[in-house]
């Protein structure tokens, strides 16, 4: 160990060796994983959809004999082998949300608030009566005209 508590590189790398081959030296003397027993099995013609595949699944099955099974469970199991993932190709573009515009869509606000007015439906509404009250407002002249223009004779 240096002066201030830190351990140097090179003996922090070498305990740390030592370590793994103690470690790799347990796990050898660990016993041997069970021997496979096929008469523990049942027999694959007999396995469906609403088997028990799960000793299939332990760590001493061969994996070709694994493969097999859950090939089984995959072809007799109606909702596992019928499935189809999903596509870019499957939208139904003329299922409900994907056709036509509806009444209620409001397309003008939407192209409002989108152009960079931040108004909301409920603000406008709220100009909209504002501009209806509001009393300073000049009227429109009553023949129709813009307004009042110099009449200028040429």
């Amino acid at each position: 160990m240096d002066d201030d508590g830190s351990e140097a590189f090179l003996s922090r790398w070498s305990r740390r060796k030592q370590e793994a081959r103690e470690t790799q030296e347990e796990q050898a003397a660990a016993p041997p994983p069970e021997p496979f027993d096929p008469e523990s099995l049942p027999p694959l013609d007999s396995l469906g959809a609403d088997s028990d595949y799960t000793g299939f699944l332990a760590g001493n099955v061969p994996p070709e004999l694994r493969r097999l099974a859950l090939r089984r469970a995959w072809a007799s199991d109606p909702v596992i082998a019928g499935f189809r993932g999903f596509a870019e190709y499957d939208w139904d573009c003329n299922a409900p949300g994907y056709g036509a515009l509806l009444p209620t869509d409001r397309i003008a606000d939407l192209l409002d608030r989108i152009g960079g007015e931040d108004k909301t439906p409920e603000d406008a509404a709220v100009a909209e009566a504002d501009e209806e009250d509001d009393p300073s407002a000049p009227e429109p002249p009553a023949d129709g005209s813009d307004g009042p223009e110099d009449e200028r004779t040429v």
